[in-house]
């Protein structure tokens, strides 16, 4: 703070000078006082009185002196703290070629590996005519399992394998893996390579090794032949019958990749029409009416002739055959690309073929119900995967491990295809089971509770079975399961 001398030092300097007069005159009155007093005792009263008069006179003449109070202005140094940028990075006189490498893990399980070369090339008027200047290159590396094929793989697997069926170690040497095993990986990778630039498409790591093993089973001294597919377990939530059950689940029939068929149907024998019937006539309406409609682009008149056409179809398969019910009959599922062994693969399977399906030291009875995507093995209906995991739903499996066996019997399905009757399938099982050498002594097979009376349908008439427009059962890819 700065103080201006003209003002401030003067003005205490004055203070101080009459605070000092005020003592020195009471000192002065102090000793008038006291003059007379020691005059009249000593007789010096005149010397004393000169001498006080002296000491006034010389106060008057020299006053003391004041001293002077300069406040002088301090400047004092601010110390600020300063963050110095480090000089940049010399600037490049040519390209360097540079390769950087960069991993990350998909949601879906796939593993990445990203790398980046970069060189110097030709001007950039010539590279950005060059294609090959600026390109993604894509390198696909999957490792495709092996079989699982020993008495020890199995075992690992499930522990009760063997006390369940006691010929299992002679069906094994006895046997080989399937061909199938190794189609169905090809499928995956091709499936894989398909949609290598939508990530979005492309299989999880659990559902690319979703299968253990594909084993054909020959029993040595009977000759019954099996199928043998170890895998997990997804659901399958399709199928309807207006015969057995005029009204469906709203949430099943509305759930993701539900279709109201299965690869196993048959001629309806009754009347009352298919439950989802009028919602595939509403729709093949809706697109007959915008067909109609003048001005629509050469894309759009495409894809509506082509609905039109496939709804008719399915139309008349829904008015004309019943079909599995998933929430309701216990079947299995194989990929597609069986069926079209069948006429040259003895152990290749075929919609209706008994099978059972094995789940630690359980048993139960099923057919081949339908055909799913060629890529994906280990599927069975909701009810059987309700009867392994009480939990199972339409968008949760019952079992995630590759703990299911699938016993599929080639060749024993049915001539003649009509609606589930468990108490057949169970007998039909038991002896297909017989012939792989029986179950063991503590160990039987399940006994389905019949959700419908199967003599309640009577036939409106006895048409013949007419073939599947719609099934998977022709060649035709689906996409199902949870």
């Amino acid at each position: 703070m700065s103080v201006n001398p003209g003002t401030g030092s003067s003005d205490r300097g004055d203070r101080s000078g009459r605070a000092s007069g005020r003592v020195f005159l009471f000192v002065v009155l102090l000793g008038l006082m006291l003059v007379p007093v020691v005059a009249y005792f000593s007789g010096a009263g005149g010397k004393i009185k000169r001498g006080v008069i002296d000491v006034i006179e010389a106060a008057k003449e020299k006053p003391e002196p004041v001293k002077e109070i300069v406040v002088k202005e301090v400047e004092v140094e601010k110390i600020v703290e300063v963050e110095v940028e480090a000089p940049p990075e010399p600037l490049p006189s040519r390209h360097v070629g540079r390769q950087t490498i960069d991993t990350a893990s998909l949601w879906n399980g796939l593993q990445v590996r990203s790398e980046s070369n970069v060189e110097e090339g030709a001007r950039a008027t010539t590279e950005r005519a060059d294609p090959t200047a600026y390109e993604l290159l894509v390198q696909l590396r999957l490792r495709a399992p092996r079989p699982a094929q020993t008495r020890a793989d199995f075992e690992a697997l499930n522990p009760s394998l063997l006390n369940v069926l006691p010929d299992f170690p002679k069906l094994l040497e006895a046997g080989r893996v399937s061909g199938f095993f190794y189609k169905l990986y090809e499928n995956k990778a091709d499936r894989v390579q398909t949609y290598l630039t939508r990530l979005d498409r492309i299989l999880t790591r659990d559902n690319f090794y979703d299968c253990e093993s594909i084993y054909e089973l020959e029993h040595p001294d009977t000759g019954q032949r099996a199928l043998l597919i170890q895998s997990e377990m997804d659901v399958v939530s399709d199928g309807t019958d207006g015969d057995r059950r005029p009204e469906l689940d709203e949430y099943i029939a509305n759930s993701a990749n539900f279709q109201p068929w299965t690869s196993y149907g048959w001629a309806k024998r009754t009347k009352q029409p298919n439950p989802l019937l009028p919602r595939y006539e509403e729709k093949l309406r809706e697109y007959e009416e915008e067909y109609k409609i003048r001005g629509l682009s050469a894309d759009r008149n495409q894809y509506l002739r082509d609905s039109i056409a496939r709804l008719k179809r399915e139309v008349a398969d829904l008015k004309g055959r019943s079909f599995l019910i998933a929430e309701t009959d216990p079947f299995i599922v194989v990929p597609l690309y069986m069926l079209r062994y069948r006429d040259v693969d003895p152990f290749a399977p075929t919609v209706g073929d008994y099978a059972v399906v094995i789940h630690g030291d359980k048993v139960y009875p099923a057919i081949v119900g339908d055909a799913g995507p060629t890529f994906q093995a280990g599927e069975a209906s909701l009810r059987m995967a309700k009867q392994l995991n009480e939990n199972a739903g339409v968008y949760s499996r019952p079992v995630s491990d590759l703990t299911v066996s699938y016993l599929v019997f080639p060749g024993s399905a049915e001539e003649t295809k009509g609606p589930p009757n468990l108490d057949i399938w169970y007998e039909r099982c038991s002896e297909l089971l017989d012939g792989l050498g029986g179950l063991g002594p503590d160990v039987s097979l399940h006994r389905w509770k019949d959700a419908f009376d199967v003599e309640a349908a009577v036939p409106a008439e006895a048409p013949s079975d007419p073939p599947s427009e719609t099934g998977a059962e022709d060649g035709e890819e689906m996409e199902s399961g949870a």
